[in-house]
C-alpha cells in the first residue's frame, strides 16, 4: 500500500487533475453532463480528497470508512445518481491519467492501485 500511497503523493498535483478531468470528460458521453454546472476549482480539490479517502480506507483507517460511506450515500441514486457502472470508467481514467503524471508507474503499481481503489468502490456502489 505504501507504493500507492507514494504515488498519490507524486500526483497530486494540478497538472494531474487536469490531465485526469480531460480523460474522464470524454471517456463516456453520460460523464460530460453531469459537470455543466460543477466549479471545478472546487471540484479538483475534490477529487484529490476522494481519492485520499479511498487510500485511506483501503488500509483500513476509522476515517476512510466513514468518508466512504459518506461518499457512498452522495453518489447515490438519491442524491447525484452515479450508476454503478461509472465507477470502472472513472478508474480507467484515474489509471490512465496516473500512468502520464507519475514517472515511476508500472503495471505492478497499477494493481496495487486498482485493488485499494476498488475496496472503497465495492462500498460506494452498495450505497446506489
Amino acid at each position: 500500500m505504501s507504493e500507492v500511497i507514494d504515488s498519490f503523493h507524486r500526483t497530486c498535483n494540478p497538472a494531474f487533475v487536469e490531465k485526469f478531468y480531460s480523460i474522464f470528460l470524454d471517456a463516456d458521453p453520460r460523464i460530460r453532463p453531469l459537470f455543466k454546472k460543477t466549479d471545478f476549482e472546487r471540484q479538483k480539490g475534490l477529487l484529490l480528497h476522494g481519492m485520499f479517502v479511498l487510500l485511506q480506507y483501503a488500509e483500513g483507517k476509522a476515517v476512510g470508512e466513514m468518508a466512504v460511506e459518506r461518499l457512498g450515500e452522495l453518489h447515490s441514486r438519491k442524491r447525484m445518481n452515479i450508476t454503478p457502472d461509472m465507477y470502472p470508467i472513472w478508474v480507467d481514467c484515474l489509471i490512465k491519467a496516473l500512468a502520464e503524471k507519475d514517472p515511476k508507474f508500472s503495471p505492478a503499481l497499477e494493481a496495487k492501485w486498482r485493488r485499494a481503489l476498488q475496496k472503497g468502490i465495492d462500498v460506494m456502489m452498495t450505497k446506489y
